[in-house]
């Protein structure tokens, strides 16, 4: 079985793969000047992507390939990041927070799966889109896991780029194509897989769409591109809406149909079916996808994806929500503390009895990190220094800049748990300085 290869040395993979592009930007001799500089960042945390999209749509394609460092908080209390990545991690977790939550439109979350994807009709400007292809672009490159949940054909299309209507009629191009809708759009998929069974009488050849208070139904023109048309609108409550000729939503124009749609026979279900997975997938949210293919081609373009699968891509991405707390145990360093010592055995004994999401806010407290490098939880740097304080009604504090947790030596293991718990809860995050 071959090693886990770590997610610094594939992060290291993919620049050298990066390196003839960036050679061919800058002059002879200018490269290692180029290294030794900084794409650094200014964020605070009021309004993160926009600050960044203020700051990164005017760089020149060479400046994206520079080593990430961010500075984040308010203007008089900027957070400087540090080699350990603390900072960039904790710039990466708002990012993902704020292009997910609900209120910006972007993304529909499945409850069932977790999973996240594009908002079909979205609102948001397309530049959004195009900067968080850029963002998780740079995030690949710096070697930084995301906060994130896509399905596998999210991965798919970054790694094969964007797929062509389909044109098969047999069953098996249908069933390939029913194998990426399983985890995020786990009804639709049964729904269709039931239709290749069987034949539903007077079923139109039309996908359906729900956005902004609308109800669509659209069907393609044999066209190449394939040209969208309305074939019905509803609003909320099944009216039929009459005077609306063009949807004016970010990438929309849709004219009203000059013919109905077709209706779904024996003859042509499995090439419906394969349609119906393309238009959840790609078709309904194309210009969103093509806004982040575009951000993203900006620091890795297709040649350099081809050394990873779908499923690799993802995992290298997301890495793992599950935490070996074992693991980290090993390679945790220390600092005024020794590993064997009775209080730091009291310590893992304490943090090893806690339920695993507890576990994972003390590794968030501590690195930034939501989300475990596919290489396991010894790729993160993991420090506990001993601090001496006046008052042991203090609180542990930690810097996720430097991966260190500073904990007072409290007279018993009651303290301890009683102390370490109300900072995690608290989130008390003291970034160092220098």
């Amino acid at each position: 079985m071959r090693e886990a290869v770590s997610f610094a040395e594939q992060a290291a993979a993919l620049r050298r793969r990066m390196m003839p592009h960036m050679l061919d930007d800058e002059p002879e001799g200018r490269l290692k000047h180029l290294e030794q500089q900084y794409l650094l960042l200014y964020v605070s945390r009021i309004d993160v992507l926009r600050d960044a999209y203020n700051q990164l749509w005017q760089r020149r394609q060479r400046e994206l390939f520079r080593p990430l460092r961010v500075r984040l908080g308010e203007v008089d209390e900027l957070e400087v990041g540090h080699d350990l990545g603390g900072v960039q991690m904790e710039f990466f977790n708002l990012v993902c927070q704020e292009a997910m939550k609900e209120e910006s439109g972007m993304f529909t979350t499945d409850v069932r799966s977790g999973l996240s994807y594009f908002r079909p009709g979205s609102l948001q400007p397309l530049y959004m889109f195009e900067l968080l292809g850029l963002l998780m672009a740079l995030a690949i490159y710096n070697g930084v896991t995301l906060p994130i949940s896509f399905p596998k054909v999210f991965y798919k299309f970054l790694t094969d780029g964007a797929p062509k209507r389909p044109s098969d009629d047999g069953e098996g191009g249908a069933s390939a194509s029913l194998q990426y809708l399983r985890d995020a759009w786990a009804a639709e998929s049964r729904s269709l897989e039931s239709l290749l069974k069987e034949d539903i009488p007077d079923l139109e050849y039309s996908f359906p769409l729900e956005a902004n208070g609308l109800r669509l139904a659209v069907h393609f023109e044999e066209s190449d591109p394939p040209t969208p048309i309305l074939s019905s609108v509803t609003d909320e409550k099944g009216r039929s809406v009459e005077t609306m000729p063009m949807l004016f939503w970010p990438g929309w124009k849709v004219l009203r149909p000059p013919q109905e749609p077709g209706i779904v026979t024996a003859e042509n279900k499995s090439r419906y079916v394969s349609e119906y997975a393309w238009w959840l997938t790609w078709a309904s949210v194309e210009s969103q996808w093509k806004a982040v293919m575009n951000g993203f081609h900006r620091v890795i373009d297709q040649r350099s994806l081809s050394i990873f699968k779908p499923a690799d891509l993802k995992a290298f991405v997301e890495g793992s929500s599950h935490l070996d707390i074992a693991e980290l145990r090993k390679s945790t360093q220390y600092d005024g503390y020794e590993a064997k010592s009775k209080y730091i055995q009291n310590f893992w004994r304490l943090v090893s009895s806690w339920p695993e999401e507890k576990q994972k806010k003390l590794l968030k407290f501590v690195t930034a990190a939501e989300r475990i490098p596919i290489g396991g939880a010894s790729q993160l740097t993991f420090v506990i220094k001993k601090t001496v304080v006046e008052d042991l009604e203090h609180l542990p504090t930690s810097s996720t800049c430097f991966g260190t947790l500073y904990l007072p030596r409290y007279a018993s293991s009651e303290a301890l748990n009683e102390k370490l718990s109300r900072a995690i809860e608290y989130g008390l995050e003291g970034f160092g300085t220098g």
